[in-house]
């Protein structure tokens, strides 16, 4: 990135939402350690990534559109994939895809995955894309932020991550809890 400058970063984040386990924390903490050296800017670098992330999602989306259901039918049957369940994936997904695509885009590791479950079960696009941009935006302010305020010490957000997820993994529960009482009430 310090040689190819935004478009390395915007291919590399694109590259980690389609799919290709590439971790954000090292592009987004790297890119904000260029900041904070006078290399990259804050706004452009948000608003690249936030970019760059949307773009992969779109593309692991389409490949789970398109291609998801066919490839796990005719390979996944050896690992209990059949109509049935992709029947009782949409149906959940027209239940509860909003917060699922909503929370596990603010979750590390499983962020990067759930744009293709979200086009096997043939999401709605346009909600998808809402929801993605929201949750897209927190996690690639508070790397970036965290980057350039880390400065050369970025790779601690790789080290602090677990403790990161945890807290995150607790809020996500809390938050379905209460979307699950409330739904439950109505």
């Amino acid at each position: 990135m310090e040689s190819y400058g935004y478009i390395a970063m915007f291919f590399a984040m694109a590259a980690e939402n389609a799919n290709i386990p590439i971790p954000s924390e090292v592009i987004l903490g790297f890119a904000g350690f260029l900041i904070s050296q006078g290399v990259f800017e804050f706004m452009p670098t948000f608003i690249i990534a936030c970019l760059a992330g949307i773009f992969g999602s779109v593309i692991s989306y389409f490949l789970g559109l398109y291609g998801g259901r066919p490839l796990l039918l005719k390979y996944g049957k050896y690992i209990f994939f059949n109509e049935k369940k992709f029947q009782l994936t949409e149906r959940l997904f027209d239940s509860y895809g909003g917060i699922a695509v909503l929370v596990c885009r603010c979750l590390p590791g499983v962020r990067t995955f759930i744009s293709f479950p979200a086009g096997v079960a043939r999401y709605p696009f346009f909600k998808f894309i809402i929801l993605t941009t929201v949750g897209t935006i927190p996690w690639t302010w508070l790397l970036v932020w965290a980057g350039s305020v880390l400065g050369s010490h970025w790779r601690d957000l790789i080290e602090y991550n677990h403790i990161f997820l945890i807290a995150l993994i607790v809020l996500a529960a809390v938050i379905t809890l209460v979307f699950f009482i409330k739904r439950r009430g109505k």
